[in-house]
């Protein structure tokens, strides 16, 4: 059942790309990125109740899912908001497939055993860090120009290169904190209620510009409940049982196949095809992959 999960995660991760770009088309970044997160809080907080979950936790260990929230939920969501404006959706996609890149970096000082450090992944990771590049060719190549307008899409890189790396630091405290005896119900609650407060804040930072009746486009509506409810609560749940069962590494794997359902999205929705680059580079990625997770199957098959 955990492959299913598993597809089912990268599913819902690929397609955010889309909703999300829909809803900057329109909306405020920093608005998008706080309804997406309220809407799912607003959700699980209901199911809690109706299910009778306890969510309170001792404040001596709320600051762990808080922190947890903020580096997989808060400021993720600032870094892709705001930089999705200046790049197609299905590039989004593409820059989220190196999360494991950045859990092996992590992983490899902080757990031990399936995480650990070894040659072949450090060399799959220089591989998947090559197909980066190969990636961030074109806007490198238009930052490079000088132009103000054209280098719109590498800062829009950086940012969601930068929301890659949140998501792998959260991810590989998620498995940390999972195994300190806070339940499900608590890690969730808590992580989307600091995550609430911290978009609210930064909404009312930034100046973001309050949406009108351009919300209530049926788009928009639907891009914001989608990637609210599926690509964020119903993707957490799955996230969380990989995340214990398979660990930190093999579970953001997921983030592998979001760049190809992302790329396939944006073509079949939106018209556009992935140019050589984008091409080449998700193909070293994937090679990057198989190098970083054989390694691991090899040795569970030994022991």
């Amino acid at each position: 059942m955990n492959i299913v999960y598993f597809f089912l995660l990268a599913f819902f991760w690929g397609t955010a790309f889309i909703g999300v770009k829909y809803n900057v088309a329109v909306v405020d970044p920093y608005v998008s990125a706080f309804l997406r997160v309220f809407i799912s809080f607003i959700f699980f907080g209901l199911w809690f109740l109706i299910a009778k979950k306890p969510v309170f936790l001792p404040r001596k260990d709320a600051w762990r899912p808080w922190l947890a929230g903020f580096l997989i939920m808060g400021l993720p969501f600032v870094f892709l908001y705001w930089g999705q404006q200046f790049i197609p959706a299905g590039t989004g996609g593409i820059f989220n497939g190196t999360v494991p890149l950045w859990v092996f970096i992590i992983a490899a000082f902080t757990l031990k055993g399936q995480d650990a450090f070894s040659w072949q992944k450090a060399i799959g990771v220089i591989m998947g860090f090559l197909g980066l590049l190969l990636v961030l060719g074109p806007a490198i190549a238009k930052f490079m120009t000088g132009v103000a307008s054209e280098q719109l899409a590498f800062y829009g890189s950086i940012s969601l290169l930068l929301m890659a790396i949140c998501y792998a630091a959260g991810n590989v405290l998620t498995k940390y904190i999972l195994n300190k005896n806070i339940t499900m119900e608590q890690n969730i609650f808590h992580q989307h209620f600091f995550s609430v407060v911290f978009l609210f804040f930064m909404m009312l930072l930034s100046g973001a510009k309050m949406p009108g009746r351009e919300i209530f486009e049926p788009k928009v509506i639907i891009s914001i409940f989608y990637v609210a409810l599926f690509s964020s609560a119903l993707a957490l749940l799955l996230l969380f049982k990989l995340l214990k069962e398979w660990g930190a590494l093999k579970a953001s794997a997921a983030t592998y196949l979001a760049p190809i359902i992302a790329l396939a999205a944006d073509f079949l929705l939106n018209g556009r095809a992935p140019n050589i680059y984008e091409i080449g580079g998700v193909i070293i990625i994937f090679l990057s992959l198989f190098l970083i997770q054989y390694e691991g199957n090899a040795a569970k098959a030994k022991r």
